[in-house]
């Protein structure tokens, strides 16, 4: 499984919702896309500590759990075209790092393709 379809969408709907909302504590589009980045970012950055398929899978799964959230924000947002435009700005701004994590995350894929965990995890970023 590819996970890139998953991360355009956090990314995506990050941003959007960052661009969208400013007022008094409530999170921009750019907020949440950041948010879904990192969250992106650390659950990859557990399996990948990990040297093993089967630890990968279990420490990723604690890292999605902590921050699941994010990923229900950032899915959220995608989903609200409005949003969306609204985040595109930052999106394109960040578009570096969002090329990077999508490779960490195809590598680790690759890499443990045959680990159940793991590709449970990857598809529970994608639908949180």
């Amino acid at each position: 499984m590819r996970p890139s379809a998953a991360l355009a969408a956090a990314v995506t709907a990050s941003a959007v919702a960052v661009a969208v909302a400013g007022c008094k504590g409530t999170p921009t589009a750019a907020d949440i896309a950041d948010r879904a980045w990192r969250a992106h970012e650390l659950v990859v950055a557990a399996g990948e500590r990990e040297p093993t398929c089967a630890a990968a899978g279990a420490a990723m799964q604690r890292a999605f759990d902590e921050h699941r959230q994010a990923f229900v924000e950032g899915i959220k947002l995608d989903r609200d075209r409005a949003r969306l435009e609204a985040a595109t700005a930052y999106i394109e701004a960040h578009e570096g790092r969002y090329k990077d994590l999508e490779d960490r995350m195809a590598a680790l894929s690759d890499r443990c393709a045959d680990e159940p965990t793991v590709v449970a995890v990857f598809q529970r970023m994608e639908s949180p």
